[in-house]
């Protein structure tokens, strides 16, 4: 936001009224929809995932996605 001489408040309200997100409910979107992929289509663990993304252990990320998606780490791979 310094680069554009505009406050970051200015820049979280236009990207709000943009997206109908906050700039944090965008990013968290956007990370589980490439978990959501990973767990799909790579032979990758859960515990690598996880790391993969920044969470310490997959129990944190399972809980950051339950949360998100309304649905567990479990059911994806289940499918």
């Amino acid at each position: 936001s310094s680069v554009f001489s505009v406050s970051t408040a200015y820049v979280g309200r236009y990207f709000k009224k943009h997206t109908n997100d906050t700039l944090q409910q965008y990013i968290a979107k956007y990370k589980v929809n490439l978990i959501e992929h990973r767990i799909k289509f790579s032979d990758k663990r859960m515990n690598e995932i996880a790391y993969e993304f920044g969470f310490t252990d997959v129990s944190h990320l399972n809980k950051f996605f339950r949360k998100q998606r309304g649905y567990s780490l479990r059911d994806i791979r289940a499918l």
